[in-house]
């Protein structure tokens, strides 16, 4: 696996270095120049603190390899010494079909980086099932180099004249042949010869040359000329090519020799690095005091999963580039070269820097994976963005199919305050109750404002022989710390489950843990790890602590998954992977992953966790 950190720090302190350690950062120059014989060499200046291994360690090269290039080296290094380090950039030799030989009327495309099965048909005009016609086995699922058959369009044209009549035969023409001689011989006249011969207008009638004709019987009438014009294609006709897809199976790439580039846009901050850098361990600060180093995690959780996709095959050449949460670090990130050749981008982490990666990532046809974006894509791309975070939409789903598949005798109350952002929510947990795939009796679903009024109606509406599920769309810590504290007190008499969305909740902070606890709590979040996970969890705890020598935060276990998740789909299906996504199925660390098409580039999560409290404990019940 191959790493490549760009604008930032070191690889050897993302990946390897304790934190508490801050005196070795060592920077990665950017100058370069080559000797006589046009070797590339990076031009180090030594920092105080540095050595020759950690030197070697950052540049990823043999410490014989820097020696060589500057004898003495391996005895004294001082600081201000300027350092050769050799550009050992090994290029991937990619294996190029040899070009097919194309028949007459047809053409041989040869696919290009990043380029999907759509961008092909937008650009020919010639839709799927044309292409499947003269293309065996084609699948969304194309690889840079592969050639595809596609017709021209005067042979495509040629083909709905020839339909037109009853059937077709070749003709020789003769020395003395002219278009009136062939109309009155075959009753068609030259537009209709030339629909069927396209190349007649360009070498006319010639002797010897072989042309098709209509065969008419003579009791049949010779259709009339109507000019033949193509079916073109738009980018709304991808929804119906999507249909068409599903029946085409994504086959799996065996022994995937690519090596694909991905790209992760981080913000490391290295522009903070003066507060870092001591003199003294006694200056040094907790290591959550330091903006950096949270995101750091992210980067060794990121590296993990490849590390592992690597003992599968996976090969990946791998950019770091330190966004600094800034607008101007991020722009001039998606104008380097390196960058414009990705097949794979995850980042950036701020909403502000969303939009400038999304058009640059449209512009150079890279997959985008969005971690936190809260900004949604109303038009289509070409190129694919993948949205990790899941919708509150997701999230009622999730709980109504809770509720329908575990939970029996139920009566649901919603109480909301009537603001636009509840009553929007309201709209979206109605759409999930009511969903008749579920079969939710929907008489048994009752709506209240929140007033003492209402509260006083839920409690006299309180079952005490079913389960009582009380779904609170209140946006208001008192008025939830005091509904949550009235209905512990009517749990004695009561089945009581409370349910809501812990991106409202979790920002709370007067809530009564007993309180949740005695009203079997159920939410749906996008982020739990299952610490009684004995497989996947303790593993990837055990790994990451023998790596870096500390626990993985939040940021660590969604890098792995994130990773995981994209670099198997690179892997087994190539970078055109968007529409095979379904057929995979990976156990991830925080929450399941399962992308679902919302509009032509547009690709969103639609899995997220239902927790519950049972007996002070958050148990994962989905």
């Amino acid at each position: 696996m191959k790493f490549i950190l760009s604008l930032a720090f070191s690889l050897s302190l993302f990946l390897f270095c304790n934190p508490i350690k801050a005196q070795t950062i060592i920077h990665h120059s950017t100058e370069i120049e080559q000797n006589n014989s046009g070797k590339s060499f990076y031009i180090h200046h030594v920092q105080k603190g540095e050595t020759l291994y950690a030197i070697a360690k950052a540049y990823e090269v043999a410490v014989d390899s820097i020696v060589k290039y500057n004898p003495g080296v391996n005895i004294k290094i001082e600081i201000g010494q300027r350092i050769r380090i050799p550009k050992n950039r090994t290029k991937v030799k990619v294996l190029v079909e040899k070009k097919p030989v194309a028949p007459e009327g047809f053409i041989y495309y040869q696919v290009k980086k990043g380029e999907t099965l759509y961008r092909i048909m937008l650009n020919h005009q010639i839709k799927l099932d044309e292409l499947k016609k003269y293309n065996e086995n084609l699948s969304t699922n194309i690889r840079p180099g592969q050639w595809i058959l596609i017709p021209t369009q005067e042979k495509r044209i040629a083909d709905k004249a020839a339909a037109r009549y009853d059937s077709v035969v070749f003709y020789t023409l003769k020395r003395r042949d002219n278009f009136y001689r062939l109309q009155k011989k075959f009753k068609v006249n030259q537009q209709q010869l030339e629909q069927l011969n396209p190349g007649l207008k360009t070498t006319g009638l010639q002797k010897g040359l072989k042309i098709i004709v209509p065969f008419i019987r003579r009791d049949i009438s010779v259709p009339a000329y109507h000019p033949i014009a193509l079916d073109t294609v738009v980018a709304s006709d991808f929804e119906v090519m999507t249909e068409e897809t599903k029946s085409i199976n994504c086959h799996r790439i065996k022994f995937n020799r690519q090596v694909y580039k991905i790209g992760f846009m981080v913000p490391l901050f290295s522009n903070l690095e003066p507060e870092i850098r001591v003199e003294s361990d006694y200056l040094i600060h907790d290591i959550d005091s330091y903006k950096s180093f949270r995101f750091i995690e992210f980067v060794e959780g990121a590296k993990l999963a490849l590390d592992s996709l690597a003992k599968l095959g996976f090969k990946a050449e791998v950019y770091i580039w330190d966004t600094q949460a800034s607008r101007a670090k991020v722009d001039s990130i998606c104008k380097l070269p390196e960058f414009k050749n990705l097949d794979l981008l995850i980042g950036p982490f701020y909403s502000k820097n969303t939009a400038i990666v999304r058009k640059a990532a449209d512009e150079n046809n890279i997959n985008l994976v969005d971690l936190f974006s809260k900004t949604y894509i109303l038009a289509d791309t070409l190129c694919q963005n993948f949205i990790v975070k899941s919708s509150e939409q997701t999230a009622y789903n999730a709980l109504a199919k809770y509720i329908a598949d575990s939970i029996p005798n139920y009566n649901i109350s919603i109480l909301h305050q009537g603001n636009d952002d509840e009553l929007k929510r309201l709209a979206e947990l109605k759409s999930a109750l009511y969903n008749p795939q579920l079969g939710i009796d929907t008489n048994r679903i009752k709506v209240y404002t929140y007033q003492q009024k209402g509260l006083d109606k839920i409690i006299k509406s309180l079952d005490a022989q079913g389960e009582n599920i009380i779904f609170n769309l209140v946006d208001n810590e008192a008025r939830v710390a005091n509904f949550i504290r009235q209905m512990n007190i009517l749990k004695k008499d009561n089945a009581i489950m409370i349910m809501a969305l812990d991106k409202y909740w979790s920002r709370y902070k007067t809530l009564e843990l007993g309180y949740l606890n005695n009203l079997n709590y159920t939410f749906a979040t996008d982020y739990f790890i299952d610490d009684y996970d004995t497989t996947a969890v303790t593993h990837f705890n055990e790994e990451f602590y023998q790596q870096y020598h500390r626990m993985p935060n939040k940021l660590a276990y969604l890098a792995y998954d994130i990773s995981w998740y994209f670099g198997n789909a690179l892997y087994y299906y190539g970078s055109n992977f968007a529409t095979c996504l379904p057929a995979m199925k990976l156990k991830t660390l925080h929450s399941p992953i399962m992308m679902k098409r919302q509009r032509q580039g547009v690709y969103r999560n639609i899995k997220t966790n239902v927790i519950q409290y049972d007996n002070y404990h958050k148990l994962r019940k989905e």
